[in-house]
């Protein structure tokens, strides 16, 4: 998907790939970690992302990050359901990666591990259009005329998403913690 110039808009220079790389690699991992967890390596994301803007023209391009969020999401989505086809049918990993120890430090690392996975297996739960208009707004602290641009739709129906997405996650919560012992 690439957003062209609109007729009356001039002509931006032309980005590098450096250029775009630089400025927005850290914004793309933190998507890539927030939209794929648990099961998404951010850095695997991170790279198929830049690697799809290698090999694009970069001088069409008008907003960048609006750009960037959509090819994001758009590797997630794809990892994602690779993922699940993956757990499914309980294929082994293929990359061999194993988890490192994660061991607790203290009552409060522990409350906070534990929260921490109430809200990703929750989050998990939630369509893809959910969990990114939670992500974004929750998370990230975007504004909604920001998601608005990022997903390239009308503001009200940002808060319309987001409004049922927090109603759908707040279920999601509720039955996380129905079944956790």
């Amino acid at each position: 998907m690439t957003a062209h110039l609109p007729a009356q808009a001039e002509r931006v220079t032309a980005l590098t790939f450096d250029e775009v790389y630089r400025a927005h690699a850290l914004t793309v991992a933190r998507w890539a970690a927030r939209l794929g967890r648990p099961w998404l390596d951010p850095e695997d994301v991170t790279h198929d992302v830049f690697l799809k803007v290698q090999r694009s023209r970069l001088d069409d391009i008008v907003d960048v990050e609006a750009w960037l969020y959509a090819i994001t999401v758009n590797v997630v989505r794809t990892r994602r359901r690779v993922e699940r086809f993956r757990r499914w049918f309980q294929l082994p990993e293929s990359d061999g990666a194993s988890v490192a120890s994660e061991a607790p430090h203290g009552l409060d690392a522990l409350e906070r591990k534990d929260a921490e996975r109430l809200v990703v297996t929750a989050l998990a739960r939630l369509s893809d259009r959910d969990r990114e208009v939670l992500v974004l707004f929750e998370l990230e602290g975007r504004s909604g005329q920001e998601i608005a641009r990022l997903m390239a739709v009308p503001v009200d129906r940002v808060w319309v998403w987001l409004h049922r997405a927090r109603a759908r996650f707040a279920r999601a919560v509720e039955a996380t913690e129905e079944r956790t012992p």
